[in-house]
């Protein structure tokens, strides 16, 4: 009997010592190395979602990289999920006979903890053939 209430007591020690961790976790500082990770992942977003979405032509795929209240700043323009799928659907650009290709200048990043910010700008050349259209 003793031996069961010793393993009670230190089960429940146990539980709250990890639960202690997990909260006090939440209010520890991120090192640098894992900022810069996190900051990445969000590049490595944005690469692929255009890719996906603006390059491949695909609307299909905007959940896979985008919330519903995604919302992007373009030049005076504020596109969102239902923006693209309705410019997509105007435009019928053959998905073949036009390529995309996407460069990104990174001219900002702040880690927040629990957000990322990223200003960037998105240079895209439009290739058909041997021919750079725009």
């Amino acid at each position: 009997m003793k031996k069961i209430i010793i393993l009670l007591i230190i089960s429940v020690l146990c539980s709250c010592n990890t639960k202690i961790k997990s909260n006090t976790r939440d209010h520890m500082e991120i090192t640098e190395i894992e900022k810069q990770a996190d900051v990445d992942a969000v590049k490595n977003l944005i690469s692929n979602s255009f890719q996906d979405i603006w390059s491949d032509l695909d609307e299909t795929k905007i959940l896979n990289h985008y919330t519903s209240d995604f919302m992007l700043l373009e030049n005076g323009a504020v596109w969102n999920n239902n923006s693209i799928v309705n410019y997509m659907k105007e435009r019928q650009v053959d998905k073949n006979e036009v390529k995309r290709i996407n460069k990104f200048e990174y001219i900002q990043t702040k880690h927040n903890k629990n957000s990322i910010w990223i200003a960037y700008n998105n240079y895209a050349n439009w290739v058909k053939g041997n021919d750079t259209l725009r």
